[in-house]
């Protein structure tokens, strides 16, 4: 009987705990959820009821002119719309090219200097980018890459360190069994990586896509500091056309801000179910 009892007021408590914190994680949620939700809404008003406070989050009445300003504009949007998709498309190819192949060497192939190479690595992200950006700028100088769309993604084919950190981690995991059955059966690294390593660790690939995704498709500074042609520009540089230094188009801004947003809440909602995933589900029983 005494133990019955403990053992509700135990699950009460526990209950309460468990309510208690998704409460705290949903008021949480909605703080970084709401400058989301004006930016929408501004986008769909004109300039002067967008700053009226309390703030109306759904429009009276609403106004498209930010977006046919936007996509139907003098500003070329979908010109920098196409220049961002294949920046940031070679960008996460160059960035899975690299850190699968990169993580899974320094988790799977013993080889001298492993460790002390991948320290060595995994060291460089304590350094500040203000640090390489003159060294980086005069060695695309020197290659003729200033003014050209591969200055911003040839840095993603050499090995982002925390992408290899990362997809290394998750390499650890995929037990040693499958790939002694593999090298018994006369398949090398490239087909183990290919046919039984990267299956098992879609979860990390994932994440993988996903962070450089958002990170190539947001990458301001690069083409700040290589682009010069307003043809090659890339839609953060984009948003600066719509404001200049005697007044600001702010409903155009939402507006491309909003478009801008979107594919990544794409890329989020089409890998979502693996972000979820774990290498658990590897399938290795008894």
């Amino acid at each position: 009987m005494y133990n019955t009892t403990f053992q509700n007021r135990y699950r009460v408590r526990q209950l309460v705990k468990k309510s208690l914190m998704t409460l705290f994680m949903v008021l949480v949620s909605c703080t970084m959820l709401l400058p989301f939700l004006w930016m929408v809404s501004s986008s769909f008003k004109d300039s002067v009821s967008m700053f009226m406070f309390p703030i109306q989050w759904i429009p009276k009445q609403f106004d498209f002119s930010g977006y046919r300003e936007v996509w139907a504009g003098e500003v070329k949007f979908s010109l920098f719309l196409i220049n961002s998709i294949k920046c940031t498309f070679l960008s996460v190819v160059g960035t899975v090219f690299s850190c699968t192949m990169g993580g899974y060497a320094y988790a799977k192939i013993h080889f001298r200097g492993r460790d002390t190479l991948f320290i060595t690595k995994i060291a460089t992200m304590m350094i500040p980018s203000q640090i390489t950006m003159l060294p980086t700028f005069m060695i695309f100088k020197w290659l003729g890459l200033i003014d050209s769309h591969v200055a911003l993604w040839l840095p993603f084919f050499l090995g982002q360190p925390f992408g290899m950190f990362l997809m290394r981690q998750y390499f650890l995991k995929v037990p040693e069994e499958l790939l002694d059955s593999a090298r018994i059966d006369g398949a090398g690294h490239v087909r183990m990586l290919i046919t039984i390593a990267l299956p098992l660790v879609t979860a990390g690939l994932s994440v993988l896509i996903f962070l450089y995704f958002v990170g190539a498709w947001n990458y301001y500074e690069g083409p700040l500091l290589y682009i010069r042609s307003v043809a090659l520009y890339t839609l953060p540089l984009a948003l600066k056309f719509f404001s200049d230094e005697f007044s600001t188009n702010y409903t155009a801004v939402m507006a491309a801000s909003v478009s801008m947003t979107v594919p990544v809440i794409i890329t989020f909602v089409a890998l979502q179910r693996f972000l979820i995933e774990d290498i658990s589900s590897t399938g290795l029983k008894g």
